[in-house]
């Protein structure tokens, strides 16, 4: 494993276990099996080392999100809402408690919404990539009429985070059976309002 991974994963073990305010690079570095030194040949700093944990992370949930655009008119609409389910509830089980931590630092959150500003991210861009792409099924003819295609995206990722959130406050691991039950469970009730 490359060192930049190694410090990557040390990052984010440090920071669910201390939390962002008590972690220090001294203790990732350790942790990583490397200097101090090391760790700034790769990271500006200990913000920009969580960034970059929290970027990892969103990975594969921006991957679907960036495809859901295209997928408009293929597949059934749950598929590809079951595809956009999945990935939420696994980047947001991982990302909880990381981001969490953000605010126990108000003025790196302060930095870190200026960011998105500037960059035109935030957490938010899921919601209206899902709201879109609803709008487009809607105008497909394969979503009712009668819903608000960007509160549809609202109750679907807001029950995500809300069942991320209970999971790791509760302390309990859910097998990925039981993640794609919740997700079909989820995803039955909202089709009911959304189909035509």
């Amino acid at each position: 494993m490359e060192l930049r991974d190694r410090i990557l994963d040390a990052a984010e073990q440090v920071i669910r276990t201390q939390g962002l305010s008590k972690s220090t690079t001294k203790e990732i570095a350790r942790m990583a099996g490397c200097s101090e030194g090391s760790l700034y040949n790769h990271f500006q700093s200990k913000e920009d080392l969580f960034i970059r944990v929290m970027k990892r992370q969103l990975k594969d949930f921006l991957s679907v999100l960036v495809k859901l655009p295209e997928r408009k008119g293929t597949r059934t609409v749950e598929e590809n809402l079951e595809e956009v389910t999945l990935a939420a509830l696994d980047y947001f089980y991982l990302s909880i408690a990381m981001t969490a931590s953000m605010f126990t630092e108000p003025v790196f959150l302060e930095r870190h919404r200026e960011g998105f500003q500037q960059r035109n991210e935030g957490p938010h861009r899921a919601n209206e990539v899902v709201g879109a792409y609803l709008a487009g099924e809607q105008k497909l003819g394969r979503v009712s009429d009668a819903i608000a295609p960007k509160s549809a995206a609202d109750l679907l990722l807001g029950a995500c985070f809300q069942h991320a959130f209970h999971l790791q406050f509760l302390g309990h691991d859910e097998s990925p059976e039981a993640r794609r039950q919740f997700a079909m469970d989820i995803l039955q009730t909202l089709m009911q309002g959304l189909l035509v």
